[in-house]
C-alpha cells in the first residue's frame, strides 16, 4: 500500500461512498442511509483534514458549513443508537491511518515563545537577504 502525504476531504468522501455503496453523497436525498453516510464523512473529514475549513468539507457534498456543524452534532446522537455507524467510521479510519500521514506537529517539539520568536527572526533574515 502506498502512503500519500496528507488526506483531503475528497479522498474521504470517495472512501465513504465506496464503503457504503452510495454512488453520490451530493444528491438531495434525506433517506437515512444517505444522511448517516454524510455524518460519517463529516466526522472523518473533521478529524483527519485538520487544515480544511468546515466550508471546504461541506463543499465536497454541496452543503454549507452550518450543515457540517449540524451533522457533526447529529453523528454523536446517531452513533449512540446505531452501532453500525461507529463500525463504518472505525473501518474507514483504520484505512486512513494505514494509507495517509496525519498532519501534526512532531511530538518532541514544544513551541515556546522564544522558539517562535527565533523562527520569526530567521524568516525575517531570509526575506531581507532576498530583497538585497
Amino acid at each position: 500500500m502506498e502512503t500519500i502525504a496528507t488526506i483531503q476531504p475528497k479522498n474521504i468522501l470517495k472512501m465513504v461512498e465506496e464503503k457504503l455503496q452510495i454512488p453520490n453523497l451530493k444528491i438531495k436525498d434525506r433517506s437515512r442511509d444517505v444522511y448517516q453516510a454524510r455524518f460519517i464523512y463529516f466526522k472523518l473529514a473533521r478529524k483527519y483534514c485538520k487544515y480544511a475549513s468546515l466550508s471546504r468539507i461541506g463543499k465536497e457534498v454541496d452543503r454549507d458549513h452550518a450543515t457540517v456543524i449540524n451533522g457533526l452534532k447529529k453523528y454523536d446522537m446517531e452513533a449512540k443508537y446505531d452501532p453500525y455507524m461507529g463500525d463504518i467510521y472505525d473501518n474507514i479510519a483504520s484505512k486512513i491511518d494505514k494509507q495517509y500521514i496525519k498532519p501534526r506537529r512532531p511530538e518532541n517539539e514544544d513551541i515556546t515563545l522564544d522558539k517562535l520568536l527565533d523562527k520569526v527572526n530567521m524568516l525575517e533574515d531570509k526575506i531581507n537577504k532576498l530583497k538585497l
